[in-house]
């Protein structure tokens, strides 16, 4: 009688064959394979050629963070998955507590010692650290309480950044996102104020030692910051390339798009790109004299990792902002060790 197959010895077995197929097993494949083969509920273990000690690291005020930090996206289950309806739910399944907590664990095994997270995944980060022993340091952004994102109030505001301070977070910046819709009202609609509030948020976080940046998707942001005199500690700039098939024509690229609802047709935005002029973006960072934290710099998956952690880094990246799920985390922390051991062409000097 055939051997009965069971779900995780299919799995492996599609995965190995379809590597084979290809010529080509990546490390990640390796991983997956492996976690697979051992148990879904078992923790994926580090290779021994990666240890805490390899990972190349750079200064925000006094804190020293590892070149590559793990974004929220993945905690939340906010994918940004274009047309595939099924991504977030998928994520949220495999992402239980317990997985976030040995991802979390196997990231600090590798030498990631920072967490970028949304201001209401910080208590998350905070449990892993209390119950495992753990020691991530988390950079938070803040916005509006979700529902309520067209408030541009600072008394709301400020309720939130307080709630983050009192947590103990390490740095806060303005959400990409928020900071996004704040400008472009600003710029659309005449509410100037919008601005303001940008760089009230900048400092009322520095009067609370912390160091303070400012997110965004689109560069109006710190061009429109500038020309307001507000400079923050460090900048969370979206930054990829735009050689992936999904990635709609430079044309058809319309300011503050990213995050918006989009459309079915295919020459148009919809979730597919969160830099909409990474040239433009390169060439205004190179005048920059703080610390730049590039996020989405594989456009959400779109791009291999050992090409997209080289293009930011060369040009002119200091920290790279990563969503990696926990069989991921070996490749990517091999990739950014080889890349930042061997960069060569950059041109903006290092701010941290």
């Amino acid at each position: 009688m055939p051997e009965k197959v069971n779900r995780r010895k299919f799995l492996r077995g599609t995965l190995m064959a379809g590597a084979a197929a290809t010529g080509f097993v990546s490390l990640e494949e390796h991983i997956l394979t492996e976690a697979l083969a051992k148990g879904l509920d078992r923790k994926v273990a580090l290779p021994e050629a990666i240890s805490a000690g390899a990972m190349p690291t750079g200064k925000l005020g006094n804190l020293t963070i590892s070149r590559i930090l793990s974004g929220g996206n993945l905690l939340g289950g906010w994918a940004h998955s274009r047309d595939l309806l099924y991504v977030s739910e998928l994520m949220k399944a495999y992402n239980t507590e317990q997985k976030q907590f040995d991802t979390f664990e196997l990231l600090e095994q590798a030498g990631v010692n920072t967490v970028q997270v949304d201001m209401v995944q910080v208590a998350q980060v905070d449990k892993y650290n209390r119950e495992r022993g753990g020691h991530l340091q988390r950079i938070a952004n803040v916005h509006p309480t979700w529902g309520l994102w067209n408030v541009a109030d600072w008394d709301h505001i400020k309720t939130n950044l307080d709630g983050l301070v009192d947590q103990g977070v390490d740095a806060i910046y303005v959400h990409g996102g928020y900071a996004d819709q704040l400008v472009e009202a600003a710029l659309n609609k005449g509410r100037k104020e919008n601005i303001e509030l940008i760089g009230k948020i900048v400092d009322y976080v520095r009067s609370q030692g912390l160091p303070a940046g400012i997110g965004s998707h689109a560069l109006e942001v710190p061009i429109e910051c500038d020309k307001a005199g507000i400079q923050p500690d460090y900048y969370f700039k979206t930054f990829h390339h735009d050689a992936y098939w999904s990635a709609h024509p430079k044309e058809n690229r319309i300011p503050f798009s990213v995050d918006t609802q989009g459309g079915v047709d295919h020459d148009q935005f919809h979730d597919n790109i969160f830099d909409l002029d990474w040239q433009a973006t390169a060439e205004y960072m190179k005048s920059k004299k703080q610390p730049w934290f590039a996020f989405k710099t594989l456009a959400a998956g779109a791009i291999d990792p050992k090409e997209g952690f080289k293009f930011a880094f060369e040009n002119g990246a200091d920290f790279i902002v990563v969503g990696m799920f926990d069989f991921q985390i070996a490749q990517d922390v091999s990739l950014v060790i080889e890349t930042l051991n061997n960069l060569s062409g950059r041109e903006r000097d290092w701010m941290a």
